[in-house]
């Protein structure tokens, strides 16, 4: 009888550690999905001022398009009362490492990114919209060899002369992990300016975003603490600092995510996932 009661307890104890790990494994999928997602787009918000707050044909100093990024204007002329339009070109995706164009953020980047800005950059009312399609195969990474592929709009709105409204629609990111969706409506604050370009600048995050993990999971994002970016070699690649809660919708479990795991806002690409007691270091894609 004793001998049966050990066995019961012993495949409980095993079911439950199972059931928690699969549980932990679930949940950590929106973290990882939502933390690229985060990592990519706010990348775009840099590209978006890098352009619009230098003349959009000199590229050396803090500016973060390589000469290898070729820009094509369909539309060159504020004068005419109707903004500027153009491609930004970072060449096909290789089949050789690296894959995509360096960029002096410290990021490879390949296929094109459209823009269009209502006013020049430093003006009142300045609106720059920014879109990917299906046939622009852009495609982002952190290294030149795991790039994603990436499609949607964003939309920065000019609200003073440190802050902005960032907002990305029909977000969509693919990898060789699966795809997933997003969206997000965010305010971004400069908080250092190291003139024009966007190389040396930090600004931080706030807002709400909502998505799709690569399972099928729906979940939306809160920003608790600031997401904090330096953009600096080696620094560009996520945030240094900053706190998110991650609620997956179907389950309501909670995730929260921290960006400075040991309090040393290191330039690397370390993040902690909190899930109830357990604690999980993970790596931003």
């Amino acid at each position: 009888m004793k001998k049966t009661i050990f066995y019961i307890l012993i495949s409980v104890l095993v079911i439950s550690c199972n059931k928690d790990r699969r549980i932990t494994k679930d949940s950590i999928t929106s973290a990882e999905d939502n933390s690229t997602l985060e990592s990519e787009f706010s990348s775009l918000y840099t590209v978006m001022e890098d352009f619009a707050s230098n003349d959009r044909r000199v590229r050396s100093g803090n500016f973060l398009l390589p000469s290898g990024a070729i820009i094509t204007f369909q539309d060159s002329l504020f004068s005419d009362g109707n903004g500027i339009e153009c491609t930004i070109d970072f060449g096909a995706l290789r089949n050789s490492d690296p894959k995509g164009l360096f960029c002096n953020d410290g990021r490879f980047r390949a296929g094109i990114l459209h823009i269009k800005t209502n006013k020049r950059f430093f003006q009142d009312s300045f609106i720059c919209e920014m879109w990917a399609e299906e046939n622009d195969a852009f495609y982002a990474g952190n290294d030149g060899f795991n790039l994603s592929n990436i499609r949607g709009k964003t939309t920065l709105v000019k609200l003073s002369n440190n802050s902005y409204t960032f907002e990305v629609e029909n977000a969509r990111l693919e990898n060789e992990k699966g795809v997933c969706t997003w969206q997000s409506k965010r305010i971004i604050t400069k908080k250092i300016d190291n003139g024009p370009g966007v190389i040396g600048d930090e600004f931080e995050i706030t807002g709400e975003a909502s998505g799709v993990n690569r399972k099928g999971e729906a979940f939306k994002v809160t920003v608790d603490k600031p997401l904090y970016k330096k953009i600096a070699m080696g620094c560009a690649r996520t945030f240094v600092d900053g706190k998110i809660s991650i609620i997956n919708i179907d389950n309501d479990r909670k995730i929260e995510i921290d960006y400075n795991p040991y309090n040393n806002n290191a330039c690397d690409l370390i993040a902690k996932a909190i899930i109830g007691r357990k604690e999980f270091i993970f790596t931003v894609r």
